[in-house]
């Protein structure tokens, strides 16, 4: 998968995002997004790149604000 097609992809997942599903943790470390659960928030790790991410999104932004930093790191 090239870099743009994994921008576009990361962006489609956190599309509408509310929660942390099994299906959406899954998807995230197929392209290489390692996922730990902390009590109140989510740590993503990529390339030794800490993103953390809500339990639940309560901004309905949050979602592609996290997709974007995340983009941002993919060369």
């Amino acid at each position: 998968m090239s870099a743009e097609e994994k921008k576009k992809y990361i962006k489609q997942l956190f599309k509408g995002y509310k929660k942390m599903t099994h299906n959406l943790q899954q998807r995230l470390e197929e392209i290489g997004i390692r996922v730990e659960y902390g009590k109140k928030h989510i740590k993503l790790f990529y390339n030794d790149k800490l993103f953390i991410c809500s339990c639940s999104g309560s901004d309905y932004r949050s979602g592609m604000n996290l997709a974007s930093a995340i983009c941002r790191e993919i060369a």
